[in-house]
């Protein structure tokens, strides 16, 4: 009994460890390769959302997609791995658009969800499950440029990715379901003496 305690606590904690926040302070994060994604930091306007975002976020670094490219994608270095997409802040960031998010494994497709931007930053929670691959893709008929003296095009800008961990009220993390089977445990054990 002891020993199946001690190895379910492990994995409560290998499960903990591998959630990360991907704040990009630093550049891109070698966790993925990327295609049409870049990093930026500093001020870029002050209407822009850029710099609405380095105050939501209290971060420097940020992502976006260069010269307004479209698709862009974020897929796990790791060939054989998945992670689950947690939540991220996103923003347009010179205007109002739509943005198709898509979540895919081995190239087949799980999920997929809209997201209307402007220059106001928010979380985006997806609580997505098993995938390698994400994607964001832009409207080309859906912008408004909001900021015509500050800059123009479909960029988005994305900070504060969490990844393998589940966000919100939504999903229990697995950490505390793993938590909740340890205690049920203790108490048969303790039942039994």
């Amino acid at each position: 009994m002891k020993k199946y305690i001690a190895a379910a606590a492990l994995l409560a904690v290998s499960g903990v460890s591998h959630a990360s926040l991907i704040d990009f302070e630093s550049g891109l994060d070698p966790i993925f390769n990327y295609t049409e994604v870049t990093t930026g930091s500093g001020s870029q306007s002050a209407t822009s959302g850029y710099d609405a975002m380095q105050v939501f976020t209290g971060s420097n670094g940020f992502a976006f997609n260069p010269f307004a490219a479209s698709p862009s994608d974020f897929v796990l270095a790791d060939v054989n791995g998945v992670f689950d997409l947690g939540s991220f802040a996103i923003a347009g960031a010179w205007g109002t658009q739509t943005l198709m998010v898509e979540g895919l494994n081995d190239g087949q497709l799980l999920y997929t969800d809209y997201l209307d931007v402007s220059t106001s930053p928010f979380e985006a929670i997806f609580n997505w499950v098993g995938i390698d691959q994400l994607t964001i893709s832009v409207d080309p008929n859906g912008y408004v440029d909001t900021t015509p003296n500050a800059g123009s095009g479909q960029h988005w800008v994305l900070d504060n990715m969490i990844i393998n961990e589940y966000v919100g009220q939504d999903v229990p993390a697995p950490s505390a379901i793993l938590l909740m089977v340890l205690a049920g445990l203790g108490l048969t054990a303790a039942r039994r003496r």
